[in-house]
């Protein structure tokens, strides 16, 4: 109560500007819950646990004694207030120090406005954006509002003027200096706000061919409290294996996995990589919540902040597509009923799995002997992952108790881990990029629809056609990384809260 009474404080001080009332007798409760640190300040910097304690045993009358703020100056992590207090006898005191507080002041800076009681808003991670990723060429801005000539001249440009992409040798002579890599590449090398640096996210990143895609997936998803599996494809050439490990030795919290597998689509190869790196991120830390497998031919949709928010929401659900009303028995025809009265669904390989899930995966016997029927089935990425999230008498953590059949139409089940546009059905969404194997690889003409979307990450993106795209993506995705961070976007989670695989879950 006592923390819930001090935040609503906080937002209506932000809001309006006016002085903040602290009432004494809620700071011990406070503290006991280990949310905050408060220091008053005098002359002899004292701090708050060693004042006399009158004031919380009921000497002094807490609805009489406030803290009057005359001047306050914000910071990243505290809110540094200068006034007096009324009705005790430390009034005396001119200064309140409030630390722990980075989450709660990072929601307030869209709603603060300076008055004369402000003295100092010091913001001091700005230089993570000072190298910014504005398209230069095209107004990414007016494509994504839906600017037909604008859209047409970007077209225009990438028939006429080809991407030419940062060459492996390039990345090798720039990763062995890694100061200047992360500097020169911009990647932002603090987690910015409490909520992040205390929710970890492990990711898999599996790549095949152009190293700048999949190294600027890297860079926009890059936190230093989360942890990156890469894998490189065995069919992948030397230089560009050579690259990414050079790129991967700059990070602590990334590496290479163990072993390279010659990924072919509609075999277990498909599975395997995110099974190790699973595996070799299970190793790595315990202290990750969720794991979200990527290709190097995504990019984020949503920022680090925004996936940890929602993450948050999805408390230990797993993100996961089904369907059982469109399989494709023939993939399972020979080889057996599963076993434990498994009922197979089919869904997407992309996931976005609490640890418990991965725990299940790794570490029960049932998941092993899926993955063993699995084998002999056909495409079997799209079976497994799918047929233990939605068979919950199984008890997988996360897992979904409903009716296993996405539909993105309403709020029951839908897949928000991924965005895909496969066309026809019923949301027959248009290509303005080209379909590989039904899949649009998107064009300038589909930023509309990418930037309405909820879905964390987008799939797919190439580099070397309609690259803008994928320019336009990333520049939007900087700018609400940054705006965020400023205070200038916030971000509201609660839609994502209330879907149904979120409240019908096995816990």
């Amino acid at each position: 109560m006592a923390t819930a009474v001090l935040k609503y404080g906080m937002i209506i001080a932000a809001l309006t500007v006016c002085g903040l009332l602290l009432y004494l007798a809620e700071y011990r409760s406070i503290i006991r819950q280990g949310d905050l640190k408060i220091d008053l300040q005098t002359g002899s910097q004292r701090h708050l646990e060693n004042v006399e304690d009158d004031a919380f045993n009921g000497k002094y009358n807490a609805e009489k004694v406030m803290f009057h703020v005359d001047k306050y100056n914000l910071t990243n992590k505290v809110l540094d207030l200068k006034g007096s207090f009324y009705g005790t006898e430390q009034s005396e005191l001119k200064t309140v120090k409030i630390h722990g507080l980075s989450n709660l002041i990072n929601q307030a800076k869209p709603f603060i406005v300076a008055d004369d009681k402000l003295e100092q808003s010091d913001l001091e991670k700005e230089r993570f954006f000072k190298v910014d990723r504005l398209v230069k060429e095209v107004n990414c801005n007016a494509i994504i509002h839906g600017d037909k000539n604008e859209t047409k001249k970007a077209e225009n440009i990438s028939e006429s003027q080809p991407k030419i992409g940062v060459k492996p040798e390039q990345y090798i002579k720039l990763a062995k200096n890694c100061s200047n890599f992360i500097s020169e590449r911009g990647y932002i090398t603090d987690s910015l706000t409490e909520v992040e640096k205390n929710f970890h996210i492990a990711f898999s990143l599996l790549m095949f061919k152009d190293i700048e895609q999949s190294e600027r997936l890297l860079r926009a998803i890059y936190r230093p409290q989360n942890f990156y599996c890469i894998h490189v494809d065995k069919k992948t050439s030397d230089d560009i294996f050579k690259a990414m490990s050079y790129i991967a030795d700059c990070f602590e919290n990334v590496f290479i996995s163990s072993k390279r597998f010659d990924v072919k689509w509609g075999t277990m190869t498909v599975l395997e990589p995110d099974l190790l790196c699973m595996e070799e991120l299970w190793n790595k830390s315990k202290t990750w919540k969720y794991f979200i497998n990527l290709t190097g031919q995504e990019f984020p949709l949503r920022t680090n902040y925004e996936l940890v928010q929602i993450l948050k929401a999805y408390n230990g659900a797993n993100d996961l597509e089904a369907t059982v009303k469109h399989v494709n028995k023939g993939r399972w025809e020979g080889v057996g009923p599963p076993p434990h009265g498994i009922v197979p669904t089919k869904g997407s390989v992309h996931i976005a799995a609490s640890r418990g899930f991965v725990d299940y995966v790794l570490h029960d016997q049932r998941a092993h002997d899926l993955l063993n029927w699995t084998r002999y089935t056909k495409v079997p990425d799209e079976t497994f992952f799918s047929s233990l999230n939605h068979n919950p008498s199984l008890g997988v953590p996360g897992s979904y108790k409903g009716y296993p059949e996405t539909d993105m139409k309403d709020d029951i089940k839908p897949f928000v881990a991924r965005f895909k546009n496969w066309g026809g059905g019923k949301y027959n969404w248009p290509c303005h990029g080209q379909r590989v194997r039904l899949v649009c690889v998107f064009g300038t003409g589909d930023l509309p629809l990418i930037a309405s979307r909820r879905e964390l990450f987008a799939n797919k993106f190439y580099l070397t056609s309609h690259h803008f795209a994928l320019d336009c993506v990333e520049e939007l995705h900087f700018n609400h990384t940054r705006d965020e961070y400023l205070g200038k976007l916030a971000f509201d989670p609660r839609w994502y809260a209330q879907l149904g695989f979120v409240r019908n879950k096995v816990n």
